[in-house]
């Protein structure tokens, strides 16, 4: 398999482990009934449209490298400008995410109820196997391609830490999801 084919296959096994997370606590607390909708929390709205944003940029990451190849991504001035671009952009909504979440708790004026409280705080579980997932699968990608050379190409390393972080930044608005539907 190529290396691009195990990076992909590492982005997908870490999504791969949270959609199985999400899965499991939607079997094991299963939502109300159809006939008793509950509105959505402010929480639950944000994490949505943070996750829909990370997700449409994450999607332009993976087809940018797709298109170019790994090496060019971060050696042709234009195609790495693009690159940056669209990582800030994640970082961005995820840092506004994080923040706007940070200032509710910190609040005391009933923006989030102890269901939103708790929600937060078991929303990480997912995050840390999602990016060993993720680890897994590039270093087992890597060695198998780069084995005989004895090294790794810089811009494959580069991209290793690139997915984990974009892979734990995804992987917190679904957590938040995930518990809302366990709830």
């Amino acid at each position: 398999m190529s290396i691009l084919g195990w990076g992909i296959a590492a982005v997908v096994a870490g999504m791969g482990v949270i959609a199985i997370g999400v899965r499991f606590i939607a079997a094991k607390h299963p939502g109300p009934p159809l006939d008793e909708p509950l509105p959505t929390t402010l929480l639950q709205r944000t994490a949505r449209r943070g996750l829909v944003l990370g997700a449409l940029l994450s999607l332009g990451l993976v087809a940018l490298v797709l298109r170019f190849g790994p090496q060019r991504v971060l050696e042709d001035d234009p195609v790495r400008i693009s690159f940056t671009v669209l990582l800030v952009l994640i970082l961005v909504v995820f840092a506004w995410l994080t923040l706007r979440v940070m200032v509710w708790v910190r609040r005391e004026d009933g923006t989030l109820d102890e269901r939103d409280r708790a929600i937060l705080s078991g929303s990480q579980g997912l995050r840390s196997v999602a990016i060993l997932m993720t680890l897994v699968v590039w270093m087992i990608g890597l060695q198998e391609s780069f084995w005989a050379q004895g090294a790794v190409p810089i811009y494959y390393l580069n991209l290793v830490f690139w997915s984990c972080l974009v892979v734990s930044l995804l992987a917190f608005p679904l957590g938040i999801l995930a518990g809302y539907r366990r709830q």
